[in-house]
């Protein structure tokens, strides 16, 4: 089964490597690799890795010095996936053959790997701060997005980008500005 793991490790050379090891010592085969952040002496990677042992590869990934698993689960697909869904869906939305609404839910909520996205009335805003939930205003509402681990500051400036491309994507399909 292919499953993503998001880790976090000291960013410094060669624990990267070290990770990936770990992960190949388990019977994990990686097919791709995203530097999701670093920041402040840690990075964040996500791992896209083929397994018969999920339980032996999530040990092995705990077992690395000062690393840390903050999620393993079902992949959605490999990093340039995401890349062309976005581009597929931006078409979509120009042309109007995707409404607003269900291209801003579809494309962010895959994009970050949201478990939960749905679009609400601002009424119904979650008003708890909470890091695995992300409310993003919206044309007539607010995109709530839910995932099992936090979302960081560069996904959530990421999303931010991605929504007012959505938004402009989605005014040139219904003809309210021009190309």
């Amino acid at each position: 089964m292919e499953v993503l793991l998001r880790c976090e490790i000291p960013d410094r050379p060669g624990m990267l490597a070290t990770l990936a090891g770990a992960i190949g010592r388990a019977g994990g085969d990686i097919h791709a690799v995203e530097v999701v952040e670093a920041a402040d002496g840690v990075a964040i990677d996500d791992l896209w890795v083929n397994t018969d042992d999920l339980t032996a590869v999530m040990a092995s990934v705990k077992s690395v010095e000062g690393g840390r698993l903050i999620h393993a689960g079902p992949s959605r697909g490999l990093p340039g996936d995401a890349t062309s869904r976005l581009a597929t869906g931006i078409d979509a939305l120009m042309s109007g053959a995707m409404l607003a609404e269900d291209g801003v839910r579809t494309l962010i909520g895959g994009l970050l790997a949201a478990d939960r996205a749905e679009i609400l009335p601002q009424s119904d805003q979650p008003q708890k701060r909470n890091r695995r939930v992300l409310s993003l205003p919206v044309a007539g509402g607010v995109l709530v997005l839910e995932r099992e681990y936090k979302f960081l500051d560069s996904e959530i400036q990421r999303a931010r980008q991605v929504l007012a491309v959505c938004e402009r994507a989605a005014a040139i399909g219904a003809g309210t500005t021009s190309r």
